[in-house]
């Protein structure tokens, strides 16, 4: 009877056999080397022009705040609602404060000199005053704009404080520092600058240093000169606050240097 069986089951299979054409399958490395699969993927590239994909939108943030995504002209477009989402919500300010705690708990463990002007370099946009509502109309970074529109919006000069810097502002003028701001807007908006600083909470400056009209160099190595000159004029950097890496970046940055969030642009 198991012989019967057996024998059926292999009557079977043969005649399935005979009746399925014929099909050979190709071989891993013939799949890998398709002509079409290559000229597919090519044209995807191109057109992507080698962009990555961050389907994950904090890893993307984490990158950024790490320095390790630069150059980027937009926020990743599916990226949209997260980086509204941070910037409305608490998260935004409880990262800020964080950062202002430690470089305040830092500020006040240094013994200062009494034989020199000790100093905390503020950077101006998006560390003192917010921009964001300004980007929130251009889908909070997702969207390129003209630069012109962002010119009319530092003129009108309404930008909000943020309220977690100037208690920094406010805390290391107590312990005997002087601030310092040192921001890459040109001089021809001095006037409105402080302005709007002083509405904003800030009326009182150690030294205030805009970029010349004309100046072109990269915020990183006008800063890193701006600040060469306030140690050779026998000024002490104490510590150093910005929102981007290029505020921090290169020589003469300070004894400490402390990066606030922000994944809305980049700047170099």
């Amino acid at each position: 009877m198991k012989l019967f069986s057996l024998s059926l089951i292999l009557l079977l299979a043969a005649t399935v056999s005979q009746g399925r054409p014929s099909v050979p399958v190709p071989r891993l490395i013939e799949l890998l080397t398709s002509t079409s699969i290559l000229e597919v993927e090519a044209d995807l590239l191109e057109k992507q022009r080698l962009s990555i994909n961050y389907p994950d939108c904090r890893s993307w943030h984490l990158g950024v705040e790490t320095s390790n995504i630069i150059n980027f002209e937009t926020v990743p477009a599916n990226c949209k609602d997260y980086v509204e989402d941070y910037l409305t919500s608490s998260q935004y300010r409880d990262d800020s404060k964080t950062v202002c705690k430690e470089a305040y708990f830092f500020a006040k463990g240094i013994a200062l000199k009494n034989d020199t002007v000790n100093v905390w370099i503020f950077d101006l946009d998006d560390t003192l005053l917010s921009n964001v509502p300004f980007y929130a109309k251009y889908g909070y970074g997702t969207e390129k704009h003209d630069p012109e529109t962002y010119r009319k919006w530092l003129e009108a000069g309404g930008a909000p404080v943020l309220p977690e810097s100037l208690h920094l502002y406010e805390n290391i003028q107590e312990l005997g520092i002087e601030p310092v701001l040192l921001t890459e807007r040109h001089q021809d908006l001095v006037g409105v600058t402080l302005e709007n600083l002083k509405a904003a909470g800030f009326p009182y400056w150690k030294s205030v240093i805009f970029r010349p009209k004309e100046s072109n160099a990269k915020i990183a190595n006008f800063k890193s000169s701006e600040r060469r000159k306030l140690l050779n004029s026998g000024y002490t950097i104490i510590g150093n606050i910005g929102d981007q890496w290029a505020d921090l970046a290169k020589s003469s940055a300070g004894r400490r240097t402390f990066k606030l969030p922000n994944p809305l642009y980049y700047k170099a």
